[in-house]
């Protein structure tokens, strides 16, 4: 049987010392039909990543001063310039072993499955049996991605998951107006398109990495008033354009609870007014087409 071929795409931001790591260990999978892109928004150029291109020309395509900030961007740039059929997006800060690229690809024996998420350790990963559930009425995620069960579901984790291409050429890749604060739910906004395109979500136990979960750079956001405004901006837009009429008084009604908790928390209304400042700007955007930049740059 020939090999898939894959192209691996790292977003990074600000993470030199675990990208580094990310890398080394893509390097030295037991799989040989792929490639590696690293999407750099640092500021400052990686020397470190830099000499690993020198010693792997044509294994490693690595990007910096690339023009935006946005995990959805970068997760873009990256799919428009893969030159292989399974786009396969890792974090910058993980640890994989060498049958990590292998085991995703079995995923797509089944022609249905259009994404493969894999399995994630890390710590207060949960491994409870309802692995990837989404739940309309409450907004809830049900997580519990270090289960060992293979089975279909509604969404997989954004640090550990591959897509066919050409389904996120079809989708028009991931929606750039949710990289407001944490970019929170951009993966999940995508994987309910691809189920209106029915197509399956697999979640593949075998496809398993250590997330290490840096608690800079990244996407990590510290200030709780635009943490707040980015989360209910990212969850309306999603209640908005896909949940059922019935579902939407009890699902903002949480999210008002939510930005009332976290006011309590700090002592302060600010969070619960970005909390409403961030639901109006979501269902607006929630009525808007899907917002793709154009970055390819590899014909």
């Amino acid at each position: 049987m020939n090999e898939l071929s894959v192209s691996v795409v790292i977003p990074t931001l600000n993470r030199d010392e675990f990208l580094y790591d990310s890398i080394n260990d893509m390097l030295n999978q037991d799989y040989t039909n792929y490639e590696i892109i690293v999407v750099d928004q640092s500021d400052n150029t990686n020397a470190k990543v830099e000499e690993l291109v020198k010693k792997h020309p044509y294994k490693i395509r690595y990007y910096n001063n690339v023009g935006f900030k946005g995990l959805p961007q970068a997760r873009n740039f990256g799919w428009q310039n893969a030159k292989n059929e399974i786009v396969l997006y890792i974090d910058d800060d993980i640890r994989a072993e060498k049958d990590f690229i292998q085991n995703h690809t079995y995923g797509f024996k089944n022609q249905e499955v259009g994404v493969a998420g894999g399995k994630v350790i890390e710590q207060g990963m949960g491994s409870g049996k309802n692995v990837g559930r989404f739940n309309p009425w409450t907004f809830k995620l049900t997580t519990e991605f270090s289960n060992q069960s293979t089975q279909i579901v509604d969404h997989v984790k954004g640090c550990n998951f591959s897509i066919k291409k050409h389904i996120l050429e079809n989708i028009n890749g991931f929606d750039e107006q949710i990289s407001i604060g944490a970019a929170l739910y951009e993966e999940l906004e995508m994987m309910l398109r691809v189920k209106n395109s029915h197509y399956k979500v697999l979640f593949n136990a075998d496809a398993s990495l250590h997330h290490l979960v840096a608690i800079d750079g990244g996407c990590r956001v510290k200030d709780i008033p635009k943490y707040m405004k980015g989360l209910a901006h990212n969850r309306s837009l999603i209640i908005s354009r896909y949940l059922k009429f019935y579902h939407k008084p009890i699902v903002y009604g949480r999210l008002l609870l939510l930005g009332l908790s976290y006011s309590k928390t700090a002592k302060s209304l600010k969070p619960f007014f970005a909390t409403i400042e961030g639901i109006k700007l979501g269902r607006v955007a929630g009525k808007l087409p899907v917002k793709c930049g154009q970055y390819k740059l590899v014909k």
